[in-house]
């Protein structure tokens, strides 16, 4: 069955909008919201359920023989080799407390290759897009990385997930902070990432991101010209695994200042999807 990757990007950009209109909704009036503990500091709340159900209900009434991966409901379907990858509110312990720095995303993965990613910074009404091969944008002007070539001009997004432990995470803030490098943490992985292809930041780095967490954010940054570790190659869809994306010159410098060594992705390096998601 062919696959038209434009029809699903055009399609994919009205429904995220739609479904930051329904988050948005949500964050306005969250007083009203039921919010419960997934683990320590790990929040869920409706908001983020209803807006994955809504995404996915309108992806699968245009392609319903498509798969669908969500944070919170998992994985169904999939006759096609597509399979749309869903976070529907990153960073719902910043959306809880009232803070702005979240956002919803959606990727595109079609017979093991990265085809779309998009991710949607509502409260700023931002939206950022990527096809492979076609370059990343934000509300339809192109974006780029932003070329920064020292560390000590650089200004780097981290992130900490749910159960990791502090003390690597803070030896990472020494060693930059060492390289008089700077740092940014906004609780949301999604939305650094697509200040990385937009050039607001010079680099993003994680120990340990899911799939939905991840894929829409690297394919921005290899679009708007700049570097990602192989998240693909190292099982993204079997468990959490590191993303590190950054201004191509600061790949050497980071690694170095960080002992962060992580193999580059390159097209060749990609293993397929669809055959080791169903693990997840």
């Amino acid at each position: 069955m062919t696959v038209d990757i434009e029809q699903r990007l055009r399609h994919a950009e009205q429904v995220i909008r739609e479904a930051g209109k329904l988050a948005r909704g949500f964050f306005d009036n969250r007083g009203d919201l039921v919010v419960k503990l997934k683990g320590v500091q790990d929040f869920v709340s409706q908001a983020d359920a209803e807006t994955e159900d809504l995404i996915t209900s309108r992806l699968l009434a245009s392609f319903p023989h498509d798969g669908i991966l969500g944070e919170e409901r998992g994985r169904r379907g999939g006759e096609t080799d597509a399979l749309w990858v869903i976070d529907p509110i990153d960073g719902t312990a910043n959306f809880v407390r009232g803070l702005p720095y979240w956002c919803t995303a959606i990727a595109l993965v079609v017979g093991g290759t990265l085809e779309l990613g998009l991710i949607y910074d509502v409260t700023g009404d931002r939206l950022y897009t990527a096809r492979r091969g076609y370059g990343a944008f934000c509300n339809g002007k192109p974006i780029s990385v932003s070329g920064t070539a020292q560390l000590n001009r650089a200004c780097i997004g981290l992130g900490l997930g749910h159960g990791e432990a502090g003390a690597p995470h803070a030896a990472l803030i020494e060693h930059l902070l060492d390289a008089h490098c700077q740092y940014r943490r906004l609780g949301s992985g999604l939305l650094l990432l697509a200040l990385v292809a937009d050039g607001s930041l010079d680099g993003f780095y994680e120990a340990r991101m899911k799939p939905w967490d991840a894929l829409a954010g690297l394919l921005l940054i290899r679009e708007a010209g700049g570097v990602t570790n192989d998240y693909e190659g190292l099982d993204g869809f079997m468990r959490a695994e590191p993303v590190l994306g950054l201004t191509p010159a600061l790949w050497a410098p980071f690694s170095a200042a960080t002992g962060v060594t992580l193999p580059m992705f390159t097209p060749a390096s990609a293993v397929a999807y669809p055959a080791r998601a169903g693990k997840v």
